[in-house]
């Protein structure tokens, strides 16, 4: 709702700081209703479902328990700071509304990942959030760094989607449902089952590639080119936090083996160390705490791969403590960009004095990275040290675990010193770069989550908060979880490591000239830019195939054909079973069918031999008629009857279409055509005799008694009063799967009108142009088309009798459509066709002058608009959208027999609508006379009336 109001009033908001404030509302609700939620559940959970596909078992559900709460109570408190302090950082970019629209949008995906009830409106939110992020981070589209970065973000966590809905997919079909309560139930079966490796890999992958683990953590530097509190809030609180919490939500039922323990253990170690060792090798500060956040999420990656109570204790720690020195690194980071115009360590330094405030602020979020008393990191990484020494592992294995702790912890520490010592301590390594401090809400943002990372283990009441806390841990452990929150718990292991960390880093940083290179001689962003450069010259060798001719494809198409039933074809062919040519009983049917199937062949064989285009369409036109009489005697009437009207109307087209094709280009083709190979002809026949062959495969081999047909034939007019059953199929039964047809039909009138006019445009073919380049007598002869040419009186009077009667006859189809063959689609074609033929016979001007009612924008409007507002009301009756409702039989209309104003007859009325717009676009397109034609037309024109004036005289 805010990213929507945002969006609207863009041109109204503030351009002030005030912004930041106005908007920050918004998350400041969602923060207090999700308190109030939790308050109410407590130890419990809240649920809620509606059906969106009942048939296929699909909902959109919502579950909100503890560990919801715990991600959800972080992404909106944190998104109320990153406003407010957006608004500072924006005041003067009069622009800045459209990020405002993207980070409110970002927030409430993110908050439906974790609210989600169900793997599939998980999804849903999931791919919102890669998404937005791509926005956010593309936001100074101008640069090409931004783009780049946002690219790699969507193309790195958009392939991980898909294979989470892979994994969705299979682990919904495992349990039975994909709603989190089933899955929750059905671990045991989920963990036996075959198919739990490919689960695991799916959506193991899926999760590592949101939060950034290695390889795929190449994509969280590059999205650095984001907005600073685009970047505070990705890194903080949101995106890379939502892999996370899949693995978390998903713990009960997947965690627990031996292959979830190695696969969430190795991959979350490696990630660790590898975050913490280049974050101390970047210039940029913002580098430096993206490789921060790298590895803490290979730590809580790390902790959700263990079953042991404390791993998950840390878990819920280390969310928290993260997110909050995070957020206030990164705004400060702004601060320092935003005062100084740099983020180079090596340009800053000596800032202490010009920028207390912010000084303070980083060096109290930089202890808490570096895991220091007093401040909460310093828990996390205390209950992270005890979860290392592992009860089942073998000592080495599990010193290896603490030593990779401890050596990314030293590491850890090193990146706060640079942080707090080379950008705030000692002078300016660029005596240019002079800064000031902030104002203060700007400050003010940081500066709460900082003080809140040390005041959490001083507070003198932090039951309610502990208590909180293990409930998040249970939800995700299965078990009860016991958190503390006690600073000093005595001497012990995880104590001792500490301090060695802690040494270990001071001596690290004190050394840290010839531990810094700087220099990357290798990243996985090579294997990145190798992945796209491979999928640049697969693209490139495949577009070669891309001719622009349209033979070139179909062979391509038919030897692809013959390649794949060869290599893959495993089934033994059917062998022709005797059959009688004549049945004495139906003679007369069976003389049709031969009469039309010579026809078919003899008129397809003529559409090849025949040199005059003109010819070969009516040759065309032929081939489908002949089908239609086929068809007529299978019996199949709905089909015939669309079959003919669509044969007409596609001749009417295709004749139009002569004049828009270039003569050149038409004798080029009649020059190809004399000139067929064998090869083509090989290649012809053998596709034909393929498809034939599998056509008759599928017909003799399939189940003859069909599932489908008495379900419509019992159910249609009891369902929906309809007698013909193509009707209510087409209206009632499948009526969405219509009103998409009716859609993509219009699309195809639009896009014929659209690439044809801006092709025309582009070549300087139209009126205007061709009117300059004229001379003034040929230029007044542009109030003509190229297809008024004289036409008897008597063509003209039945081309014009022939309008009102395909008007009248499409209205008796669209009026009993349920009662006989037909319906609102033949109706449209069959008006369609009435008035291609005036096009034909009168003109471009001329039709458009007499039919100066045929708008077809206005008609595709009209069906698309009918259809949807009747589905609308007809759902307001009966409960589902394009229900069939009788509203004649509801309001007591008196209609004749057999026909009823219901919702069946407006979608009629809106698919002839639809079809007569989308064709008449076509043929408005086809009908307009090109530049070059109209020239040639004018030229022999005046030729003729001179020869006419000579021969008078």
């Amino acid at each position: 709702m805010g990213a929507l109001l945002v969006w609207v009033l863009r041109k109204w908001m503030p351009i002030t700081a005030a912004r930041g404030w106005l908007l920050s509302i918004f998350p400041l609700m969602s923060l207090g209703l999700l308190g109030r939620a939790w308050w109410l559940v407590e130890d419990k959970y809240l649920s809620w479902s509606w059906a969106w596909v009942p048939a296929a078992n699909l909902n959109i559900s919502f579950y909100y328990d503890a560990l919801s709460a715990l991600f959800g109570l972080m992404v909106a408190g944190i998104g109320v700071l990153i406003l407010i302090y957006g608004g500072y950082y924006f005041a003067d970019d009069k622009d800045a509304n459209r990020f405002f629209a993207y980070l409110l949008l970002f927030m409430g995906m993110m908050l439906g990942v974790v609210v989600a009830g169900d793997l599939i409106t998980m999804f849903l939110f999931w791919e919102g959030t890669s998404i937005t992020s791509f926005l956010l981070v593309a936001y100074k589209y101008k640069y090409e760094s931004a783009r780049k970065g946002a690219f790699k973000a969507l193309f790195i966590t958009g392939g991980g989607g898909i294979a989470l809905l892979a994994g969705s997919l299979f682990l919904g079909h495992i349990a039975g449902g994909y709603d989190f309560k089933t899955i929750f139930s059905q671990a045991e079966v989920i963990q036996q089952h075959e198919l739990y490796w490919v689960v695991l890999g799916l959506i193991a992958f899926g999760a590592f590639t949101k939060s950034a683990q290695v390889p795929a953590h190449i994509w969280l530097p590059a999205a650095m080119s984001a907005p600073t509190p685009a970047s505070a809030y990705l890194h903080s609180a949101t995106m890379v936090k939502a892999g996370i919490y899949l693995l978390a939500r998903l713990n009960p039922a997947l965690g627990g083996t031996e292959s979830w323990f190695w696969l969430l253990s190795t991959v979350g170690l490696v990630t660790m160390v590898t975050g913490a060792y280049w974050g101390i090798q970047q210039d940029d500060l913002k580098g430096l705490l993206a490789y921060s956040t790298i590895s803490q999420l290979g730590v809580l990656t790390f902790l959700i791969g263990q079953e042991t109570e404390i791993a998950f204790k840390a878990l819920v720690i280390g969310v928290i403590a993260h997110a909050l020195f995070k957020s206030a690194l990164f705004m400060c980071a702004g601060i320092i960009d935003h005062e100084t115009g740099t983020r180079l360590l090596s340009r800053l330094g000596g800032l202490r004095q010009s920028m207390p405030i912010t000084f303070v602020v980083v060096v109290m979020a930089g202890l808490s990275l570096a895991g220091s008393p007093p401040m909460f990191g310093f828990l996390a990484k205390e209950t992270l040290l005890a979860t290392a020494v592992h009860p089942t592992l073998s000592t080495a294995t599990s010193w290896l675990f603490v030593l990779a702790i401890v050596v990314a912890a030293a590491f850890k520490l090193v990146q706060a010193g640079l942080v707090i010592v080379d950008v705030f301590m000692g002078e300016p390594r660029d005596k240019g770069v002079k800064g000031h401090e902030a104002p203060w809400g700007m400050v003010m943002a940081p500066l709460l989550p900082a003080l809140a990372s040390m005041g959490v283990g001083l507070l003198p009441n932090t039951a309610i908060v502990a208590t909180f806390f293990g409930k998040a841990a249970e939800a995700a452990y299965g078990d009860k979880v016991k958190v503390s929150l006690a600073l000093w718990t005595g001497i012990n292991i995880p104590l001792l490591l500490s301090m060695g960390a802690i040494t270990a880093g001071l001596i690290l940083f004190s050394q840290r000239s010839w531990l810094i290179k700087r220099e990357e001689r290798w990243s996985f962003n090579r294997v990145y830019d190798g992945v796209l450069g491979g999928m640049d010259r697969l693209a490139f060798w495949a577009t070669r195939t891309q001719t622009g001719y349209l033979r070139h494809y179909l062979a391509v198409m038919m030897v692809a054909m013959w390649v794949l039933v060869l290599l893959l074809w495993r089934f033994d062919w059917p062998t022709l079973a005797p059959f009688e040519l004549f049945d004495d009983t139906r003679l007369e049917f069976d003389l049709i069918r031969l009469v039309s199937l010579v026809t078919i062949v003899a008129a397809a064989v003529t559409t090849i031999v025949l040199k005059r285009d003109f010819g070969a369409i009516l040759a065309l036109g032929a081939v489908g008629l002949s089908v239609a009489v086929y068809m007529a005697v299978e019996p199949a009437p709905d089909v015939a009857l669309v079959q003919i009207v669509v044969d007409l109307l596609a001749t009417v087209i295709l004749v139009l279409a002569l004049d828009r094709l270039p003569r050149e280009q038409r004798r080029a083709a009649q020059t190809l055509q004399s000139q067929i190979s064998w090869l083509r002809a090989g290649i012809a026949t053998g596709g034909g005799l393929l498809v034939a062959g599998m056509s008759y495969m599928a017909l003799s081999t399939r189940p003859r008694v069909s599932l489908v047909t008495p379900y419509y034939e019992q159910s249609a007019k009891a369902l929906t009063g309809a007698s013909d059953i193509v009707g209510a199929v087409i209206v009632d039964f499948r009526a969405l799967d219509t009103l998409i047809e009716i859609t993509v039909f219009s699309l195809a009138g639009i896009g014929v009108f659209t690439l044809f006019r801006w092709a025309a445009r582009k070549h300087g073919d139209h009126e205007a142009a061709v009117a300059n380049r004229m001379e003034p007598s040929l230029a007044a002869l542009m109030q003509f088309s190229i297809g008024e040419r004289p036409v008897s009186a008597y063509l003209q009077a039945v081309v014009t009798m022939v309008l009102p009667v395909a008007l009248v006859i499409g209205g008796i189809h669209m009026l009993y459509g349920h009662e006989q063959p037909g319906d609102g689609f033949t109706a449209g074609v069959i008006i369609s066709l009435a008035i291609g033929l005036w096009y034909v016979v009168f003109g471009f001007r001329e039709t458009r002058r007499r039919l100066w009612w045929l708008r077809p924008h206005g008609f595709i409007s009209l069906g698309v608009l009918l259809v949807i507002v009747t589905g609308l009301i007809s759902m307001g009756v009966e409960g589902y959208f394009l229900a069939s409702v009788d509203f004649g039989k509801m309001i007591g209309l008196p209609l004749p027999e057999g026909m009823k104003f219901s919702s069946g007859f407006l979608f009629e009325v809106a698919i002839a609508s639809a079809v007569v717009g989308g064709v008449s676009l076509i043929l408005d397109t086809l009908g307009r006379p090109a530049a070059l034609a109209v020239q040639i037309h004018r030229a022999a024109q005046a030729e003729f009336d001179e020869a006419e004036k000579m021969d008078s005289q």
